[in-house]
């Protein structure tokens, strides 16, 4: 289970957030919400190990990770696929893979890159081809492929749908849907609230740098009025 309260970021003499607590479980989606701005890549990012909080705590299954740098992160079992994916696109689908497989046993991982072929066909047809050739929902299966090689108890994800077209955007997060239901617990940046609450359990809203509101995911869809007070007219589509 991650937990983080009170945690505060500075950039320099501006706090960038100043009290933003949440707690993400195993199996479950975890939504974060707020508007651009709001402190939600930010805490994101400290969470995972590349900014040094101010204060605050962040735990990973009870044990503390403020400190503790990116790389030390994913070895504890926490990866971060960062918003516009990151993939190297001069290299394989392939190859991709493998730099994601970095803190693996180097026994497991051929059985790992099948695993994730498995979950993703396209990948795997796709195996040696060049990922710069993928097109944007294919490129975010990989970065979410390159994740799983670290076998990952918890994701951090920073807005996997953005760039995507609608049909793209439902086959990209039904694949998050399917990665919790397999255990792995999943922390989610989404700035398209409508999609995101179709497949969380849970919601955090961030405002201004700081946690306005925790819920479940059923309450704030049963009851939008919720998200359009933190988030504004534009927030949802069909509300």
């Amino acid at each position: 289970m991650l937990e983080v309260t009170d945690l505060h970021v500075n950039y320099g003499p501006v706090r960038a957030v100043h009290g933003v607590s949440f707690a993400a479980q195993p199996g479950r989606i975890t939504l974060v919400l707020g508007a651009n701005g709001a402190g939600k890549t930010t805490s994101l990012r400290a969470v995972a190990g590349f900014h040094r909080p101010a204060s605050g705590t962040v735990t990973l299954d009870g044990q503390s990770l403020v400190g503790t740098p990116a790389h030390k992160v994913v070895r504890k079992g926490m990866t971060l696929v960062p918003e516009g994916r990151k993939i190297f696109f001069p290299l394989t689908v392939e190859e991709n893979l493998r730099i994601g497989a970095y803190v693996a046993p180097r026994g497991g991982i051929e059985k790992s890159i099948e695993e994730v072929y498995a979950q993703f066909p396209i990948l795997g047809e796709r195996r040696s081809s060049q990922a710069g050739l993928l097109s944007g929902g294919e490129q975010q299966m990989l970065a979410f492929g390159r994740a799983l090689m670290s076998k990952p108890r918890m994701m951090l994800m920073d807005e996997p749908s953005m760039g995507l077209a609608p049909t793209m955007v439902e086959q990209v997060l039904s694949s998050v849907r399917r990665m919790a239901d397999d255990g792995i617990g999943i922390l989610m940046v989404e700035q398209n609230a409508d999609a995101g609450l179709r497949i969380a359990d849970d919601v955090v809203v961030v405002n201004r740098g700081e946690t306005v509101w925790t819920g479940p995911a059923s309450e704030a869809r049963g009851n939008k009025a919720i998200v359009h007070a933190m988030l504004g007219e534009a927030a949802l589509d069909d509300a």
